[in-house]
């Protein structure tokens, strides 16, 4: 993957994330609703999310590795809301990106970190976004697309012009 794809999509996750709490779920699909951080709160007018769309689970705290993909549970979309849902109002004090595949880490106040999966050869892994009110407002989207890719858009003076 590319350092300054990486480097660009982890300050706007930083933005979004870092001091966010869990606060729901959509019941379509399993987006998990976040709450505004003190970062964020004065810039943005929307909802923060995060789309799961792949295997993921929850570490006590930071692996020494990445798992394989047959290592993560296969969840119903019931046990998966029941994981994400224990970490209600826990909040997220760091988020990154592996650098060989976009896998999602976030790590929680309780030293607990959440992993997506973020490698599929035909489909999206995850999305962070705002949902926004407003199609004039600014634009903030991190994408693990297919084959190992990151696809993101921020503010110029988060992530540059890109």
């Amino acid at each position: 993957m590319d350092s300054n794809d990486i480097s660009n999509a982890s300050k706007i996750l930083k933005s979004l994330c870092v001091g966010a709490k869990i606060e729901g779920i959509n019941f379509y699909g399993l987006k998990i609703l976040l709450s505004e951080n003190d970062t964020n709160s004065k810039r943005i007018n929307g909802q923060v999310y995060i789309n799961i769309e792949s295997e993921f689970c929850l570490f006590a705290s930071m692996p020494t590795t990445i798992p394989s993909h047959n290592q993560l549970p296969e969840l119903e979309w019931a046990e998966a809301s029941k994981l994400i849902c224990e970490l209600r109002l826990k909040e997220i004090i760091d988020i990154s990106v592996h650098h060989m595949s976009p896998h999602l880490l976030l790590t929680f106040d309780t030293g607990e970190v959440l992993f997506i999966w973020g490698y599929h050869e035909r489909y999206e892994s995850w999305q962070v976004g705002v949902m926004k009110d407003s199609i004039e407002e600014e634009s903030w989207e991190v994408i693990a697309c297919p084959n190992n890719t990151l696809a993101y858009i921020g503010p110029e003076d988060i992530v540059g012009v890109i």
